[in-house]
């Protein structure tokens, strides 16, 4: 009796059962990351991000791109950003079996939305899921998405945006502060 066999699997002529992964990549960066004062199309953050994935797709025989999604100028903490939405509906219509990141915080900084989607979203729709430089990839090495490191990761990079968002509030208030007493100061002057 013949074991159950993947709907990811074909066979060659050889009888060896290769993978073939339809690949959704997926890029992000947020205003804050990206705001670097230029007037430009692209972030450089975006083009090496890109760079980075598609290097990791020309090494791997296996991973054919369906798409690229990209949101430039998204935060992380929210999931309802275009780029992401597309690649959702792809997943749901079955146009994709694999998501590829450069790392965890680029597929979001919630933690909790994090955990949602390597655990339970993905492989419901039997998504292989892989984050170059985190070392995590949900086929080759399954164990990889359950290691306590990716949820400890998972808590930095939600952690990261908190504390960033906190320092731009204290930046802002502390402009206006000043602006403040520059009036107090140009009043008195006046008078």
């Amino acid at each position: 009796m013949a074991g159950r066999k993947s709907k990811y699997s074909s066979e060659n002529s050889n009888n060896n059962k290769v993978k073939i992964w339809s690949v959704a990549v997926y890029i992000r960066l947020s205003q804050e990351d990206s705001d670097n004062g230029e007037d430009k199309s692209e972030s450089n953050s975006i083009t090496s991000q890109k760079a980075l994935l598609n290097e990791f797709i020309e090494e791997h025989d296996d991973l054919i791109v369906y798409d690229t999604y990209v949101d430039d100028g998204y935060t992380g903490t929210d999931f309802n950003r275009p780029g992401f939405q597309r690649l959702l509906e792809d997943m749901r219509k079955g146009n994709i079996n694999c998501v590829l990141v450069k790392d965890l915080s680029r597929l979001g900084r919630n933690y909790i939305e994090v955990g949602n989607y390597i655990e339970q979203i993905f492989p419901l729709f039997n998504i292989r899921f892989i984050a170059i430089n985190d070392s995590v990839d949900s086929f080759k090495n399954p164990t990889s998405t359950n290691t306590i490191l990716v949820p400890f990761k998972n808590l930095i990079n939600d952690e990261y945006c908190r504390d960033t968002s906190i320092k731009i509030r204290s930046a802002l208030n502390g402009r206006k502060k000043k602006r403040r007493i520059c009036r107090s100061i140009c009043i008195l002057w006046i008078y």
